[in-house]
């Protein structure tokens, strides 16, 4: 009786194990992905959009692949003014597509068509998941620095 009550008490352990993907249980796992935002700014250094140079509403995006597009991040009020995220405060987050090259055309009234030609890495994470993170960008074939400001959260700045 004994060995039938543990056989029992066994299968009913084993049964309630969840799926483990290197110790994770991957029904809890909940990962963070990265974000690639774009800052546009004059020769000084200012951004074009905070000054209102640029209206965030005449901007359209678009990729060399399908699905690309960009949502506006304004400044974040309740956020203290030296936090890490304010970086992100009037750039434009641009999608990351799962492909190793990649282009994005950022189309500003009165501006010409900006080119942004992105390498980026293959990353697999636990729990069968996978991104591509930014590793390279470029525009008007000049090498431009790709920062990251914060965990996945990366930061290229254009200076038109």
């Amino acid at each position: 009786m004994k060995c039938i009550l543990s056989l029992l008490l066994f299968g009913l352990f084993i049964a309630s194990c969840s799926n483990k993907d290197d110790g994770i249980d991957c029904s809890l796992f909940d990962p963070a992905f990265p974000e690639l935002n774009i800052r546009i700014t004059d020769e000084a250094g200012n951004n074009l959009i905070e000054n209102g140079t640029i209206d965030p509403d005449s901007i359209t995006v678009t990729g060399d692949f399908s699905g690309a597009g960009f949502r506006y991040i304004p400044a974040i009020d309740y956020v203290s003014p030296d936090a890490e995220i304010r970086a992100f405060d009037h750039t434009l987050s641009l999608y990351i597509p799962r492909e190793s090259e990649f282009q994005y055309t950022i189309n500003l009234k009165d501006y010409e068509a900006i080119n942004i030609d992105f390498t980026a890495t293959f990353i697999k994470i636990p729990c069968d998941l996978s991104y591509y993170i930014p590793s390279e960008a470029f525009y008007n074939n000049e090498k431009l620095e790709l920062q990251e400001i914060s965990p996945l959260q990366f930061l290229v700045i254009i200076g038109l």
